[in-house]
């Protein structure tokens, strides 16, 4: 119960529909309050156009993205273990017959498999159960990794449900098998937070960011003229600053 109903506030926080929100408020008062309903009209229709400028979008992604890309061949440090956080599945894909990452998690997974062929260290996967789905997003990633990529995945953690609690139980995990220093894999807009909770808990963390906001299209049409995909990125961005600051609030 608790998932949908931070699903639903989410969504009413986030562009598109909070921008549907405030035109919808705006059109409500036009008759009573005209200069209040003006002003929400206005600023949900020229935020929505603001928010798929790709501009825009790509330098609010890009400034969350404060640890840059590990550079090959990969020397180990002090790193023990590689940690792959969730990024969601897709509970059952017709094509396979089973449930399968999201592109995302893929993302994520491609980094790790290939992160382990050039360190060997062994790998856990965060990502507990999400919704009514009778597979955890650990063992979807198992899966992908073991078949798909030919990596084997030493720890599944399938407790957690968002980023707060992929530290806390995979450090546990971690502590467990005496590990106190880290590869952390997610995306480069992701790892500021998952960083901080992670180092929260205790742990050594060397960030090992993916798929970074310059491997977005540079072609001039994509890049100038307004888009659905840079309405997606800033949504990601936003849910991200909304993110850590709960985070720093609460943890």
């Amino acid at each position: 119960m608790i998932f949908y109903v931070v699903a639903v506030i989410k969504a009413m926080i986030l562009p598109p529909l909070m921008n549907i929100i405030l035109i919808s408020t705006g059109l409500c008062l036009i008759k009573k309050y005209k200069t209040a309903s003006y002003f929400f009209i206005y600023f949900g229709a020229l935020t929505l156009v603001l928010f798929c400028f790709p501009p825009f979008s790509h330098g609010l992604l890009q400034s969350l993205e404060r640890y840059p890309a590990l550079e090959p061949p990969l020397v180990v440090d002090k790193e023990q273990a590689i940690v792959v956080l969730s990024s969601g599945s897709h509970s059952m894909a017709k094509e396979f017959g089973k449930a399968v990452d999201t592109a995302g998690a893929l993302e994520r997974n491609h980094y790790a498999a290939f992160l382990h062929k050039q360190t060997g260290l062994p790998i856990l996967v965060s990502g507990g159960y999400v919704g009514s789905s009778e597979i955890s997003q650990a063992s979807v990633m198992t899966d992908t990794l073991t078949n798909s990529f030919n990596v084997p995945v030493k720890w599944q953690e399938e407790r957690s449900h968002n980023t707060a609690e992929n530290a806390i139980y995979s450090v546990e995990l971690l502590k467990q098998n005496n590990i106190d220093t880290i590869y952390l894999v997610t995306h480069a807009w992701h790892m500021y937070r998952a960083v901080m909770m992670f180092e929260q808990q205790g742990i050594k963390v060397t960030p090992a960011p993916t798929m970074f906001t310059s491997y977005l299209s540079n072609s001039f049409v994509d890049h100038y003229f307004p888009n659905a995909y840079a309405l997606l990125d800033v949504r990601i961005a936003l849910h991200e600053y909304i993110g850590i600051l709960w985070y720093k609030l609460r943890y």
